[in-house]
């Protein structure tokens, strides 16, 4: 497990633009401090950490509690960092390194809803094959590749995107989670685990234009026992729903959501991306209204 630091000089020794700006705190009387001289809004993330979800935002008007931060100083290491909240878009960028050369498999745009000082990942959508983006992210990552010894084998990135601005939040030598591999199936590509499998890593430039899919994950809030989803059938009957991923049993117990660990996940595809967008839009204010019945 590599710790944030590391991971973000390595990434400065490829290319210091694709570097965040981060702060070592060594103490929660020196995070304080940060935070009070702070005019915008900070993310903080422990500096070691194999949790999902486990930045949290210090925003203007919003700031973060004592309470909120003292489960950062149980992380091993005992230290966190910090950094100005970069303007953007979050991706994750999938990859393998063959023969020293870097091949996008997959890339996904994140969608997310802020839920008081966290921000919690909903929905991924892929890149389109043919975006100008994937040339741009090839040339950037094979820079943090290089740097990094990687010569061969899956990469997964986190990255912040913006017109004229990467930024690596994190990498790994690995393929990337679920749902990423099981979206490429949907989708008809082979991604990151074709390529391990046959050794012949398919770029998503060259995967033609097999449409769009994206997943989408609904929100508790309030704890309780589950006794139904709200407006199902209309949630449902979405022009892009491809098919329920997961779904409670009647009377599981709901704890709120606080990490990147779905309750409720629906499948989505069609041709147009517009569509899809469109209907992570009508999920996404289904979500903010609150979609889970709960038993008395």
């Amino acid at each position: 497990m590599s710790t944030k630091t590391g991971q973000n000089a390595v990434v400065a020794a490829g290319d210091p633009a694709l570097a965040l700006d981060l702060t070592v705190l060594e103490s929660p009387a020196s995070l304080a401090h940060h935070l009070l001289a702070a005019s915008g809004t900070v993310v903080v993330r422990p500096d070691v950490s194999d949790d999902m979800g486990s930045a949290l935002f210090h925003r203007p008007g919003a700031p973060l509690s004592e309470e909120d931060t003292a489960h950062l100083w149980r992380r091993t290491g005992s230290r966190v960092v910090a950094h100005a909240l970069v303007p953007g878009t979050p991706h994750f960028a999938n990859a393998v390194v063959h023969d020293g050369r870097l091949v996008i498999t997959d890339c996904w745009r994140c969608f997310t809803l802020e839920e008081g000082v966290r921000t919690i990942l909903t929905s991924v959508i892929n890149v389109a094959s043919d975006s100008p983006l994937l040339p741009r992210l090839t040339t950037e990552l094979e820079k943090v590749v290089k740097a990094a010894g990687i010569t061969d084998g899956p990469v997964h990135f986190e990255l912040v995107v913006a017109e004229h601005v990467t930024k690596v939040v994190k990498f790994a030598r690995r393929q990337a989670a679920s749902p990423l591999p099981e979206l490429c199936d949907l989708l008809g590509i082979p991604g990151q685990h074709g390529a391990l499998t046959t050794g012949r890593p398919v770029a998503l430039a060259d995967t033609g234009h097999p449409g769009f899919v994206a997943d989408y994950s609904f929100i508790v809030r309030t704890p309780g026992r589950f006794a139904g989803v709200i407006g199902l059938a209309e949630l449902l009957a979405r022009p892009s729903y491809a098919g329920t991923e997961r779904i409670p049993e009647p009377e599981t117990l709901l704890e709120p959501s606080l990490d990147e660990n779905a309750t409720f996940v629906l499948w989505l595809r069609h041709q147009d991306e517009a569509t899809v967008l469109a209907d992570i839009a009508h999920y996404h204010s289904r979500n903010r209204e609150g979609v889970f019945a709960l038993a008395d």
